[in-house]
């Protein structure tokens, strides 16, 4: 299945430049991002009686995830500057 080229275009910059950057840039970083969007869906299932244990549970695991991620590239990112390469990404 082929796509128009103007469409794959239009999909990868909305993926990977101007709005998700912005979004991202607002928040200072997708940890803090991720934090903020779980912070507010779980006081909103709170204020609705809801059992939030196994939501507790994912959001954990998720941020987890995504503060081990970031350290690992922190580290990439301190390899690459003693090495002397810094454009190198």
């Amino acid at each position: 299945m082929t796509f128009n080229p103007k469409v794959v275009a239009a999909v990868q910059n909305l993926t990977t430049g101007g709005p998700v950057s912005a979004v991202f840039g607002i928040f200072q970083g997708r940890c803090t991002f991720a934090a903020i969007c779980f912070s507010v869906f779980g006081v909103y299932g709170w204020l609705h009686g809801r059992d939030l244990t196994s939501y507790a549970l994912f959001v954990t695991a998720i941020q987890g995830l995504l503060v081990i991620h970031s350290w690992k590239e922190d580290i990439k990112e301190r390899q690459q500057v003693q090495k002397g390469d810094v454009n190198a990404s």
